[in-house]
């Protein structure tokens, strides 16, 4: 595997994980490995940056509201596949 290759199949685990790293749901282990990977690569960190934005505004809009677990799989769906288009 190039090391294209591997930067594209690591940069695209971080996108993907990116919600449940906000969220504080990845092992410990899975959760350094994502941080070790937004010091080195500035558009995953971008996109970090980004969806915690968003994570913040829904929060302060939402008063901590808790959203079904139907909903939540939805959105992330819906925001992968957005994030795929980009």
């Amino acid at each position: 595997m190039s090391q294209q290759e591997k930067s594209f199949d690591e940069c695209h685990n971080v996108v993907e994980q990116v919600w449940q790293f906000l969220d504080h749901e990845l092992d410990e282990a899975s959760a350094e490995a994502i941080r070790r990977h937004l010091v080195e690569c500035e558009p995953c960190l971008d996109t970090f940056d980004m969806d915690q934005a968003l994570k913040s505004l829904v929060h302060k809009h939402c008063g901590g509201d808790t959203a079904p677990s139907h909903l939540r799989a939805k959105i992330i769906t819906q925001l992968t596949t957005l994030r795929k288009d980009l």
